[in-house]
């Protein structure tokens, strides 16, 4: 069983104590104190005695990323101190002339050995010998790495299965985005023992997680997440994990981001820590297909997977996006029939929107800057042809759609055709949702158009996808909510 260790990061020991009473009431398993992190290091420690269960003390070196930067003779005394007021852990650095005093001067504490890396994580096999040189001089060997990629994350994984051979008890973890998965899943590694924060906000390290969080998935969970590259701009993590909250389910909705040649190690990653599926997006929605087992029928007729399911070892891709999308449209009265419409872009979205239009009877045209790949999605459905940009310029249009990543955070605020499209009386919507409102969205306002983001289809999708993971039906209020909560 995975124990969980509260890091207690207050800048007072008064504080500190209130915090460590706080963990203990919300059912730590330990309470590491990072003295380093105080403004002044106490000279009286005593009054942690009255902490009833397991006390780490840490004094973490600037060279290991923490802030104590004075000598190894005044570090060794304040150790002393805590282990005569009853801290039961001392925490030393790998490469610590302290360790030379575990059999001396550190006898009544036991020895938790660590070692930082917040640049990379190793291969496999310099991971376990890290681990295995840290329990040579220690009773806990503690690694930690960061972890920035797929790639690095599964070799993670693999050292972690390869050291719980030794039926040694250590805490293997790592740093960042994708590290989270290795503090939730700490069961899953065989790592016996991890590290929380005591709230959100309180992280002693990258990627770390909530006390509250990490028991509520000590049991069965569900572990959910978001597959793409980049991922800075996903609001996704928050709409459903409001509702897991909202619903009281047991999980957790993760950023995974993988870059193009890491889609079969992401597989592997889903299948070692017991994922239940994910959703992609850019750029994957359809490099993810020939990785996946087989295809629901909205996968199969647009062409893209934007959620995966996992179930009896298979990967599913399934496409809530045409659901999103046609929720989006009647939302702001489109009926389709009668009606002619302009998507710009022809990748995974595209199609989603296409199949959309089609499906409530509007004549549709694609126009892309590459104009093969616009031929190549309309061949997919009926009553849908291409255009060149230049052409649909010049053209009248009751619905203009962007389906391109143009004017989302993180990619170049243009516009993806030319504003002679846009006019008086047109429906505009952009499949954008981060900023809430974009360059093009804003010129189509400005020439009286209505308007509508990308917030409603993200919202619809994921409900489908939450459903297709649980079997439980969410709130479009909750997660709508949770969205603009972080948007706004």
């Amino acid at each position: 069983m995975t124990r969980i260790c509260v890091s207690i990061i207050e800048d007072r020991p008064e504080a500190a104590l209130e915090a460590a009473k706080t963990a203990v009431a919300k059912g730590a398993d330990m309470v590491e104190f990072r003295f380093d992190m105080m403004k002044v290091l106490p000279s009286d420690v005593s009054f942690f005695r009255r902490i009833p269960i397991p006390k780490i003390a840490t004094l973490r070196t600037a060279k290991q990323g923490g802030g104590y930067t004075g000598s190894e003779q005044d570090r060794l005394a304040f150790f002393q101190s805590a282990i005569r007021a009853g801290f039961e852990f001392v925490d030393l650095e790998h490469d610590s002339s302290l360790l030379s005093k575990r059999e001396s001067d550190l006898k009544e504490a036991k020895i938790i050995c660590s070692y930082h890396d917040l640049a990379r994580t190793p291969s496999p096999n310099e991971v376990v010998q890290i681990l295995v040189r840290c329990a040579a001089k220690g009773d806990i060997p503690k690694a930690a790495f960061m972890v920035g990629s797929m790639t690095s994350l599964l070799d993670l994984i693999d050292a972690a299965r390869l050291f719980s051979l030794t039926g040694k008890e250590f805490a293997l973890i790592g740093m960042g985005e994708l590290g989270e998965l290795t503090r939730i899943c700490a069961s899953e590694l065989g790592v016996g023992l991890t590290y929380a924060s005591l709230e959100r906000g309180k992280e002693a390290a990258p990627g770390q997680v909530d006390l509250q969080t990490m028991k509520k998935l000590s049991g069965e969970r569900i572990v959910t997440g978001i597959v793409g590259h980049p991922l800075s701009h996903t609001l996704s993590p928050a709409m459903h994990n409001a509702a897991f909250a909202t619903l009281g389910l047991p999980g957790r909705y993760v950023v995974l981001p993988t870059m193009d040649n890491e889609l079969e190690t992401l597989l592997q990653v889903a299948v070692e820590l017991d994922l239940r599926g994910f959703n992609v997006t850019i750029p994957h929605k359809i490099s993810i297909m020939p990785f996946l087992d087989r295809l629901d029928a909205s996968a199969e007729r647009i062409g893209a997977v934007n959620t995966v399911l996992i179930e009896d070892g298979q990967f599913i891709g399934f496409n809530t996006d045409v659901y999103g999308a046609t929720m989006a449209l009647m939302s702001v009265g489109v009926e389709g029939k009668g009606t002619r419409a302009l998507v710009i872009g022809a990748g995974g979205a595209s199609r989603a929107v296409v199949s959309a239009l089609s499906d409530l009877g509007a004549k549709t045209f694609v126009c892309n800057r590459t104009k093969e790949k616009a031929e190549s999605l309309t061949r997919s459905f009926k009553n849908v042809r291409s255009i060149e940009v230049a052409d649909a310029q010049n053209e009248d249009f009751d619905i203009v759609i962007n389906c391109t990543p143009l004017g989302m955070k993180g990619f170049p605020d243009e516009l993806p055709i030319g504003s002679e499209v846009l006019k008086s009386g047109q429906v505009v919507m952009d499949t954008i949702y981060n900023p809430p409102k974009t360059r093009f969205l804003a010129e189509a306002e400005r020439k009286g158009a209505t308007i509508v983001n990308g917030e409603a289809m993200l919202v619809h999708q994921g409900l489908k996808a939450f459903e297709i993971f649980t079997s439980k039906q969410a709130s479009y209020e909750v997660m709508l909510n949770a969205l603009r909560g972080v948007l706004y």
